[in-house]
């Protein structure tokens, strides 16, 4: 489930943007960072349910 990640932006490109096209970026990355903190959160809650899972077999 890899997605190609956009370029990195360059600075000297990014100096040569309007105030509209960085304000669009900081935006389009706020969305990322938000769906990527969901993804982790919803890892970690696997990870934990494994945990579990894997403890309980170890009791039995």
């Amino acid at each position: 489930m890899e997605k190609k990640l956009p370029p990195k932006p360059d600075r000297e490109i990014l100096k040569q943007l309007g105030t509209e096209q960085l304000v669009e970026i900081i935006i389009d990355q706020g969305k990322s960072i938000e769906n990527l903190r969901n993804r982790v959160v919803e890892l970690e809650k696997q990870i934990e349910k494994l945990k579990v899972s894997r403890d309980l077999e170890t009791i039995t």
